[in-house]
């Protein structure tokens, strides 16, 4: 933990500010809570300043607090002595006179609070300060979204198998849920998608009962959470013999994907990454129908920074874990989306999902 406070401490520095504030209301801030000091309970307010470092929590995370937490002061609130009470009557016998909060966390109605009790302090926000902090991984983070990212190939390992023609979306994601938790997720990412057929040209399409047929294609997106993190991935398979037009889809999209995963390294911008799968199906013939960004940083959060996408000028840094996932999307005939995660070094990129392989699967 303490070169992640080290990062804060970066940060109050360049931003000319003396306490970075942290909300987690019900789990709004709960990622940069549990990434800056361990805990995992669902509501607290962290104080990080760059010598002192408090999280002050209720009293049911009392015996939590204090297995989870090592390296912050922690300190209870109750009715007679509210966590408001405590910050307040911390921040106002200091001498802080900037207090930088991140606006995209956490919200005005709960800064407007505090103001009231420290009228001398300014509250300053930063939209995506905290996404920022976290989005270069260190090794610990690495591993953990490796085994998140091993535990997701291996249950799709084990689906394909038993999916067969006839099946529903819904059994197929519930099936493939199952087999997660049996292989060691806690959880899934986000709710699983699980597309066929027509229902493949929405990217973002819910499992139905619309049972999979002969000559369509199936999207499967989902992931795994492990130890606070998360994984992604995306493969499209095929139900017995598609036409001809639907594997030249295919294999664009494949070739625009790979393309990516290749080409992908840090010191390169979103953008750049962005634009090596968009020109290439273009180029294909098949632009029209890429209608999302490229990618998106993943981690504790299924979307988090680094962005992807045609407007991320930052140039990304190594250790910085990213999804590659072009898709093409056709109305009324269908859609075909491949996903991997990367983290990026200097030379390229580690494929933490590739041992699923992107051959089109014939079911």
């Amino acid at each position: 933990m303490l070169a992640r406070i080290k990062k804060v401490e970066k940060v109050l520095k360049a931003e000319k500010a003396d306490v970075l504030l942290v909300v987690n209301n019900e789990g709004s801030g709960q990622p940069a809570t549990s990434w800056l000091s361990g805990f995992t309970g669902s509501s607290s307010i962290l104080l990080s300043t760059k010598t002192k470092r408090f999280l002050i929590t209720d009293g049911r995370y009392i015996s939590q607090s204090k297995k989870e937490v090592s390296d912050f002061v922690v300190l209870i609130s109750s009715r007679e002595n509210t966590t408001l009470q405590i910050v307040n009557r911390y921040l106002a016998k200091t001498s802080f006179s900037e207090i930088l909060f991140d606006g995209g966390v956490t919200s005005y109605s709960e800064i407007e609070e505090l103001q009231k009790n420290i009228p001398t302090a300014l509250f300053v926000s930063k939209k995506n300060v905290l996404q920022e902090l976290r989005a270069v991984k260190d090794t610990d983070e690495q591993d953990t979204l490796r085994k998140a990212s091993d535990i997701a190939c291996r249950s799709l390992h084990a689906l394909i198998p038993r999916m067969s023609q006839g099946m529903t979306e819904k059994e197929i994601a519930k099936i493939l849920e199952s087999i997660c938790s049996e292989e060691g997720g806690e959880g899934m990412s986000f709710p699983t998608i699980v597309a066929s057929g027509r229902n493949g040209a929405f990217p973002h399409a819910k499992p139905t009962l619309k049972k999979i047929a002969n000559g369509e294609l199936v999207t499967i997106d989902f992931g795994v959470r492990y130890k606070g993190y998360v994984s992604d991935m995306t493969r499209t398979l095929a139900v017995g013999k598609i036409s001809p037009r639907l594997k030249e889809i295919y294999e664009a999209v494949r070739e625009a994907q790979e393309l990516g995963c290749q080409k992908a390294k840090a010191g390169m911008t979103g953008a750049e990454i962005d634009a090596v799968c968009r020109d290439y199906l273009t180029k294909k013939g098949l632009g029209n129908y890429f209608t999302h960004s490229t990618g998106h940083g993943i981690g504790m959060e299924v979307h988090e920074l680094p962005s992807i996408s045609a407007s991320a000028q930052v140039p990304l840094s190594a250790g910085s874990v990213i999804t590659c996932e072009p898709g093409i999307y056709i109305p009324n005939v269908g859609g075909v989306r491949i996903e991997d995660a990367l983290i990026l070094t200097q030379k390229g990129s580690h494929n933490l999902t590739e041992s699923v392989s992107k051959d089109l699967i014939h079911l």
